[in-house]
């Protein structure tokens, strides 16, 4: 399987973030990742993964928490 191969296939994946997802970071298919935005992530915003690096998932803000 091509290195980085699981990463990329999160790219355009949607999720809520939780309060652990800010402080801890965010697991899919049980592995950790560390969370980077251009603005500050609230608890509750909708985010698309849009990037993905050795650091972490670089996300965008779809919907704002209320």
């Amino acid at each position: 399987m091509q290195e980085g191969y699981l990463d990329q296939r999160l790219i355009g994946q949607q999720f809520v973030i939780q309060p652990t997802d800010l402080t801890d970071g965010v697991t899919f298919y049980g592995i950790f990742y560390h969370l980077h935005a251009a603005v500050p992530l609230h608890v509750g915003d909708t985010v698309e993964i849009t990037a993905t690096s050795p650091h972490g998932l670089t996300v965008i803000i779809i919907v704002p928490s209320e």
